[in-house]
């Protein structure tokens, strides 16, 4: 394991069916099987807001978060409203001297109802591991009755939950202005549903303004929105979400032939079979790769369903005594365009919103259009017949796979 190492550029080697990973150091790694596990909500996407340079006070991204600053007793300003700041501002607020925050899209919340797990209970659950099983089963299937409703453009469906979610709006927020700045006009699941006991009860504390006003530019000193208002801080927290990077890779990779797998997600956005293989790119495995991300459940459930996939294909790698496997092109292309066919019925591309989910033309790289259960037993077992495949000659004394996470 080498920690602190960035790799910059991956290179295949075509002759000898090997991974040649550069790191920014300048070492080359070799490997004939690389797995990418370099996550989706790593890369701070930072707002393109006139003067955000000129800050002479402390500003910092929620996913690069300065452990050493003292907020306590400092005007404050957090920019966004969605999953990051909803988290932050419950954090803060009893500790800042005045908290502003910056709202372009409310979004809908769902209460919580967190509770805690006493040892009593936990010890019972190590008694009888069967039961904690039972209750995984519950929630799974739970969460899986929650895909219609979250995945479907079907404001019959959406209605329930946007009821349940204005409900608990109005049992948190009793001031009528305030009510209105918080409530969304967008249907429901078009941007990811956000879940919270504290971010409402946080908003109406004396020390908190909600700021609806859009942001004109950052000054030395402040924030300067569009009524004209000036508002003093001492520090700005960016919760301005992530770059998916659903239109680039995530470095530079190099495929067969030299192929680039940057231009060729710059021209139609992100595309793998599976989310996890490449056609080009052999020997290469991603973990939550395009179109695997879900809309309304734990995203462990498809990672898990992925190694194991990407088990398999090593497994069958080994035993073949095969040079590499790449996956066929008509078989991505097919696969992508089912997605794709089955994307313009979701919520995320007609509900009325623009989000992160979405590329800049509309498309729709980042979420998995169905239940979790179709996508596991999609990928339960890799199929050879799916691949291109050449016969390693003979064993060579090179690592097995390497990892990039």
């Amino acid at each position: 394991i080498r920690f602190n190492t960035a790799v910059v550029k991956a290179e295949f080697n075509d002759e000898e069916g090997i991974w040649n990973l550069t790191t920014e150091s300048g070492e080359i790694h070799q490997a004939r099987v690389v797995i990418t596990a370099v996550g989706g909500l790593t890369d701070p996407a930072l707002p393109d807001i006139t003067g955000i340079n000129d800050f002479k006070g402390e500003m910092f991204h929620t996913a690069r978060w300065n452990n050493d600053y003292d907020y306590g007793n400092k005007r404050v300003a957090v920019i966004g409203t969605g999953c990051s700041a909803v988290q932050v501002i419950p954090s803060i607020q009893p500790d800042v001297a005045h908290l502003d925050v910056f709202q372009r899209t409310p979004a809908w919340i769902m209460p919580r109802h967190d509770f805690t797990i006493s040892q009593k209970f936990k010890s019972f659950l190590a008694k009888y591991p069967k039961v904690q099983s039972a209750i995984r089963g519950v929630l799974y299937w739970g969460s899986e009755s929650l895909a219609p409703f979250l995945i479907l453009d079907s404001k019959w469906l959406s209605k329930p939950f946007e009821a349940l979610a204005y409900r608990n709006l109005t049992k948190h927020v009793e001031d009528p202005e305030l009510r209105q700045k918080l409530t969304p006009h967008f249907q429901f699941g078009c941007k990811r549903m956000i879940v919270s006991d504290d971010y409402y009860p946080a908003l109406t504390q004396e020390n908190v303004a909600l700021i609806t006003s859009p942001i004109e530019r950052i000054t030395e000193d402040g924030i300067v929105t569009k009524d004209g208002v000036h508002h003093a801080l001492d520090c700005i927290v960016l919760a301005t979400g992530f770059d998916l990077s659903l239109a680039a890779s995530p470095f530079e990779i190099q495929g067969r032939d030299q192929r680039s797998l940057n231009d060729e997600w710059s021209v139609d956005g992100a595309y793998a079979y599976k989310g996890v293989s490449i056609a080009g790119y052999p020997n290469w495995f991603s973990i939550m790769g395009p179109n695997t991300g879900p809309g309304h459940t734990s995203v462990l459930i498809y990672t898990e369903a992925q190694i194991n996939y990407i088990m398999g294909g090593i497994q069958t790698l080994k035993t073949q005594n095969l040079k590499y496997v790449d996956v066929r092109q008509d078989v991505m292309d097919e696969y992508n365009r089912n997605i794709q066919k089955r994307m313009k019925h979701t919520v995320w591309t007609g509900g009325s919103c623009v989000s992160w989910y979405l590329n800049a033309d509309g498309s729709n790289h980042a979420l998995y259009p169905g239940f979790a259960t179709e996508y596991c037993h999609g990928i339960k077992q890799f199929k050879l017949n799916e691949y291109e495949t050449t016969l390693y000659p003979q064993v060579q004394d090179l690592p097995a796979t390497s990892a990039a996470g």
